[in-house]
């Protein structure tokens, strides 16, 4: 049989197989499931009883049927499940894909990070399609070797299941697809995923389905192109731990809530995607900013950076971090201790999200330029930063005076979550590189410990500083209490000591 086949006949067909593998295997779909699978029907799944409507389970186990109504976008062919851990999102879509080997040489995809990520998927197919308990198809090849990247299935009507790794996207290139699954999306480097392919789909007006938990804040592209953005787009999201009531273990969500991190516990066990998504810090770019219409007292004139003016009883502090890359910058306190970010100055800018030193600009002319600002803005040269902080002595030698903060990481980071989280802290509009390390500031894998945790040591230099200038405000209590520079100086300055003794001796 040709492959062209009219895509409105296919997708009734896989629809109807998909329910005939339901019924012979007495599989009852989760209602996210159900939600999803209906949108690629052009229906939508209503929290409806209805006696004639679509069976369900529910989070209790118990069987019911709800009303199925028309999507009025017609039929979604992008579709995300977006879901706690071991909620059935690879059993929901494997078998989804399974309702294809209806029909004569239909072609589906798994793409994984890597070949393992996609077994829980394919093996699933494998006894939907090929098992006694399910519908017994006959096989032309079979192939089951993630270790090798060789997962390959062929039926004997030259329907065609095959699994690929992102490591070798190369090979997704050039070929007409029926569906795409990107098992454990997250994984993967972002939308570049769908889109670098999307045109394999045109011909066959084939579809995408993400099954994934929203671990990474890429994901929430899927969550708006889905909820309006684009009418080919679906997501089902949030869908709770409880939503699968053969896994759910309700004493070890009870134990984890203490053991993990806000951010990991809201996604293993809430599948929630917006607040937390793997990220320290409550931020996307374009929040929090200041203007000359929240706040006038900061500007003489419109939101430009030479109109930018520190009231009286305001304290202007500086941050530094230097290095191969650095940067410095300008945080003003105000008297009731909002803290308003006015300035960053780093050698650095991100191409493709990864830091590119701009190699023209000298110590000298970056010490010249913060100088002058600093002077302007009405405030000192001393800039809080690491107290093993390079340059010390090169950038003494142009009036900038590091202050060395002994706080830990893991202290600063708290200190500036907590003004993040009490909406105390406020953004320049023209920063560019802040904004960016903030929103993609994130918990490394293995932090699940209770108490507080260290970020990431990644892409972070501009970060470094306003944190260092934060830890010396702190907001919370049983923190560090800053010491003013004078006495700390006078404290720790051995007797007959010259120059600085934040930099040694001149």
């Amino acid at each position: 049989m040709s492959t062209q086949v009219n895509p409105d006949l296919r997708d009734a067909a896989a629809s109807a197989f998909r329910e005939a593998i339901c019924a012979k295997m007495e599989i009852v779909p989760f209602v996210h499931q159900r939600a999803w699978w209906a949108a690629t029907d052009s229906q939508i799944l209503l929290d409806v009883p209805d006696p004639q409507g679509a069976v369900v389970r529910l989070p209790d186990g118990t069987v019911t049927h709800y009303m199925l109504a028309p999507r009025p976008e017609g039929r979604a062919r992008f579709v995300s499940d977006l879901g706690a851990f071991k909620v059935g999102k690879s059993f929901g879509s494997a078998l989804w894909a399974s309702g294809f080997a209806c029909l004569p040489n239909r072609k589906v995809t798994l793409v994984g990070i890597e070949y393992s990520i996609c077994e829980p998927e394919f093996n699933y197919i494998i006894e939907f399609l090929l098992s006694d308990s399910g519908m017994g198809m006959k096989k032309d090849s079979l192939t089951n070797n993630p270790r090798n990247g060789d997962m390959f299935l062929r039926l004997t009507n030259g329907t065609v299941y095959e699994a690929k790794s992102w490591e070798r996207k190369d090979a997704l290139k050039g070929k007409e697809i029926d569906a795409y699954v990107y098992c454990e999306a997250y994984q993967l480097p972002g939308l570049e995923c769908f889109t670098a392919f999307s045109q394999n789909l045109r011909a066959r007006r084939g579809f995408a389905v993400f099954p994934t938990t929203p671990d990474r804040p890429w994901v929430k592209e899927l969550h708006q192109l889905g909820h309006g953005a684009d009418p080919e787009f679906a997501c089902v999201c949030s869908v709770p731990s409880e939503s699968n009531p053969f896994t759910f273990d309700a004493k070890a969500k009870e134990r984890d809530r203490s053991l993990m991190t806000r951010e990991k516990y809201a996604i293993h066990y809430e599948g929630k995607l917006g607040d937390f998504v793997g990220r320290v810090f409550n931020f996307e770019r374009g929040d929090r900013h200041f203007s000359s219409r929240s706040y006038p007292e900061l500007f003489d004139g419109g939101d430009r950076r030479e109109n930018l003016r520190i009231p009286v009883g305001w304290e202007v502090v500086g941050g530094a971090d230097t290095g191969t890359f650095y940067s410095a910058g300008l945080v003003a306190f105000s008297p009731s201790g909002d803290a308003f970010v006015l300035e960053e100055f780093p050698n650095y800018r991100y191409v493709a999200g990864q830091p590119e030193r701009d190699e023209s600009l000298t110590i000298p002319e970056w010490s010249k330029a913060v100088v002058e600002r600093v002077t302007q803005l009405g405030a000192r040269a001393n800039f809080w930063a690491d107290a093993n902080s390079q340059f010390k002595r090169e950038l003494i030698n142009y009036d900038i005076c590091l202050l060395p903060s002994k706080h830990t990481r893991e202290t600063r980071t708290e200190v500036t979550r907590e003004y993040f989280q009490h909406g105390r802290i406020y953004l320049a509009p023209w920063l560019e590189i802040l904004p960016f390390e903030l929103e993609n500031a994130s918990w490394p894998d293995e932090t699940t410990a209770a108490g507080r945790f260290e970020r990431v040591k990644d892409r972070d230099h501009t970060l470094d500083w306003l944190e260092h200038v934060l830890s010396h405000r702190p907001m919370g209590a049983g923190l560090p209490a800053p010491r003013p520079p004078g006495r700390w100086a006078d404290q720790f300055r051995p007797k007959g000591a010259t120059g600085n003794i934040h930099l040694g001796a001149n």
